[in-house]
């Protein structure tokens, strides 16, 4: 056999597979150069991301809660830790922190923004440096939240007996919270079908957080007894940045005390009233007086005439010096020069013949005022005569006092109305006021210094809401509105304010405010704690009208079902809310629609929607104005005090004082409230009181419970109702959503 040789071709051969297998080689080493290069780039990115949460956690989120504006918390580089080979993490900056509104809401979105870097050296050996921004956006929890919260586990109301507890009786759908003890009761135990919050303040101050625990455990287990009792920090009660940030961001204010503190005259109140309807919302106002009401003053108004000179003529309405001359260098009239009084009108400003009414209460020596009604122009005097002729009255001047003041250094402007009064005059009770006495609308101590707390005896049912009796029509506010809408205590008349397109904070300033109707749009109704106002029986004693929301009858949203039942949110929910803010207490009044006399004049139940806090009180039915026998006067002789008003005989429909009032023995019971919504409140309001206790009887006075949580509430809460503050006045975030942002994103 032969062999063939082919010369040089091997090395060709060799050369070519070494090339391949260098090609194959370097793909292989450049792969895993950029593999090593992307691990460490990928690697880089997950510590800067580590790094700007830990900023966002570190100090964002713990400053977030506490900013009242922008703020550039911090800019500097700071280091965070070390990773799994000892080598830094990284460092995370530009620490920012911001607010919004949230979109169709009054409440703010709270937003904290963070940057973290990380850095490495590439096998090149430059200094890479990566960057990732993060963010968080969180919302406060609002007192809408809870189906049931009290400041103090507590009972408010006359009659309190001290003693209030969770029963068989109670049901409640929703968050539940104390800052108190919940104390259960020996006759059945609660049902809780949510989270019940107790504080470590109340665990450290009374050893436990509910008392007869062991009673009722099981009621604080789900289905599958899994514990729903959670231990929470202490939750800031009343609530009063909150408040006043609704007040300050009102979109109505009703004044109800303009008629108070004005220089020499007596105070006089103002009740609002707040009937909600399709598009909007009639608001009225009236005037009234708290007894003990004293005789009606001696206060007459007259236009000033400035113009007449030496002349004995008076015009009609007006009053002026006979020498009327003003010293505007001395900034006084003449006073007692010779020759000099006061000519008077004996018709008034409002055309009333007031001349017989004047001459008898004016007598030598008395103390006569003249002012403006801003009280900027002061003039007083002591009278010697007052002789009352025809047309005018001719007052005379005792020596002594003799002074005028006056803000602007002018005098008295021509046809400026002014007030004569005559500080004087004897005053005692009105005689044409029923229930004139202190007792039947106040029981504190009588004396200054003593003021009507917000659990005490409250009172709506002044003489404007009887005017429909008092003149004789035998109705109410429900049978001939017409009549009590143009009464002679119209302070303001009935007027329409449609909802418009945004929603609405009512405010009602220094008064209390009446609430019913079909509310139509988004609203928050808020009022003052209290306002102070000086006695009408004696000026120098001041008291408190508390800012309480009466409900006089059903309050519903315009989409609701049947016994106030609310559209569930996955039923399609409803796009009315309404938050109640009292400064006071939320009281369901005794009137004929809420089951007044026992549910047989004229209605039963109430239905409530709405979300509801009372600052300084309770939720509470007027329990205290009833038809008792044994239970409804003042001097019942009780051992608990005074625990009713004594005019419940006499109301729905009125009875006049003089005539007998009607009554029963046991049975007072008003229905049942049926509440879908939110209950927040200082203590807890009595709803019922029967057997046993101070209302000795049963079934006694007040209401069954039907509590049901609106969880629409969480998704819609009412217009600026107030955020949860910890105590370190901290507002209470939760997380609404995380991610990354861009890096130039502010």
């Amino acid at each position: 056999m032969s062999r063939r040789l082919f010369p040089g071709s091997v090395a060709p051969l060799a050369i070519l597979f070494t090339m391949v297998s260098m090609t194959f080689t370097v793909a292989y080493l450049k792969n895993s150069f950029s593999m090593d290069v992307m691990e460490k780039y990928r690697y880089s990115e997950w510590k800067a991301l580590y790094a700007a949460e830990a900023g966002l956690n570190e100090v964002g989120i713990v400053i977030l809660p506490q900013i009242i504006s922008d703020t550039l918390l911090l800019s500097n580089n700071v280091g965070y830790g070390r990773d799994e080979n000892g080598e830094p993490i990284g460092f995370y900056k530009d620490i920012a922190c911001s607010t919004r509104l949230q979109t169709n809401s009054t409440r703010k979105e709270y937003i904290a923004y963070s940057t973290g870097v990380a850095e490495y050296k590439s096998p090149s050996g430059t200094d890479v440096k990566i960057e990732r921004r993060v963010y968080t956006t969180m919302v406060p929890q609002g007192f809408e939240e809870f189906m049931y919260f009290t400041h103090e586990e507590e009972p408010i109301g006359p009659g309190n007996t001290g003693v209030v507890n969770f029963g068989g009786s109670d049901s409640l759908d929703g968050k539940v919270h104390t800052n108190g003890q919940m104390a259960m009761s020996n006759y059945g135990c609660p049902t809780f079908s949510g989270e019940v919050n107790i504080t470590f303040e109340a665990v450290d101050n009374f050893g436990s957080a509910i008392s007869n625990y062991q009673n009722c455990s099981d009621s604080f287990e789900d289905e599958d007894g899994n514990l729903i009792l959670d231990t929470v920090s202490t939750i800031i009660f009343p609530p009063s940045n909150s408040a006043e940030v609704a007040r300050q961001n009102a979109t109505q204010v009703f004044t109800a005390d303009d008629k108070l503190f004005r220089g020499g005259r007596k105070d006089t109140l103002i009740m609002t009233e707040i009937n909600f309807v399709t598009g909007g919302y009639w608001a009225t106002q009236w005037w009234y007086n708290i007894p003990p009401v004293g005789s009606p003053p001696a206060e007459y108004d007259f236009f000033y005439d400035s113009t007449s000179h030496m002349v004995l003529d008076v015009d009609v309405g007006t009053m002026r010096f006979f020498a009327n001359q003003f010293d505007d260098v001395n900034i006084t009239y003449p006073g007692t020069a010779t020759g000099q009084f006061l000519l008077v009108s004996t018709v008034d400003a409002n055309g009333t013949n007031v001349g017989s009414d004047i001459g008898e209460l004016i007598e030598p020596g008395d103390n006569i005022r003249i002012q403006n009604s801003d009280g900027s122009k002061v003039l007083s005097f002591t009278a010697n005569t007052a002789a009352v002729g025809d047309t005018r009255i001719i007052m005379s001047f005792a020596g002594g006092i003799f002074n005028y003041t006056s803000e602007s250094g002018n005098g008295f402007g021509d046809n400026e109305r002014l007030t004569l009064i005559n500080t004087s005059a004897t005053s005692g009770l009105a005689d044409d006021v029923e229930f004139n006495s202190f007792y039947n609308y106040h029981d504190h101590v009588d004396a200054p210094g003593e003021f009507c707390e917000p659990g005490r005896i409250q009172h709506f049912d002044f003489e404007y809401w009887n005017y429909g009796g008092i003149s004789g029509n035998n109705c109410d506010i429900f049978s001939c509105p017409d009549i009590i809408y143009n009464s002679d205590y119209i302070h303001m008349g009935r007027t329409f304010i449609s909802k418009g397109s945004a929603p609405q904070v009512i405010y009602v300033k220094g008064g209390q405010v009446l609430v019913r109707g079909t509310v139509d749009g988004m609203y928050t109704i808020v009022t003052d704690d209290f306002t102070e106002y000086r006695r009408h029986d004696d000026m120098d004693i001041i008291d408190r009208v508390w800012g309480n929301v009466w409900l006089i009858d059903d309050i519903v949203y315009a989409d609701s079902y049947a016994n106030g039942v609310v559209k569930h949110p996955s039923d399609g929910g409803t796009q009315h809310v309404l938050g109640l803010i009292a400064g006071g207490s939320v009281i369901i009044a005794n009137t004929r629609p809420n089951g007044a006399r026992g549910c047989t004049a004229g209605g039963c139940d109430i239905n409530i929607n709405a979300s509801i806090l009372a600052m300084n009180g309770g939720f509470i039915s007027h329990y205290w104005q009833n038809i008792l026998t044994g239970y409804h006067d003042i001097d019942d002789g009780l051992t608990y005090g005074i625990i009713a008003d004594g005019r419940g005989g006499h109301r729905n429909y009125y009875r006049s004082e003089s005539t007998s009032g009607i009554y029963n023995d046991s049975d007072d019971h008003r229905g049942r409230v049926n509440l879908y919504g939110s209950i927040v409140q200082f203590q807890r309001g009595y709803m019922v009181r029967n057997y046993p206790g101070p209302y000795n009887v049963s079934p006694g006075v007040g209401y069954n419970k039907n509590y049901n949580y609106d969880w629409n509430l969480q998704l819609k809460p009412p217009p600026y109702f107030p955020d949860l503050e910890s105590v370190d006045n901290a507002v209470i975030l939760k997380m609404a959503s995380y991610g990354e942002a861009n890096t130039n994103q502010d």
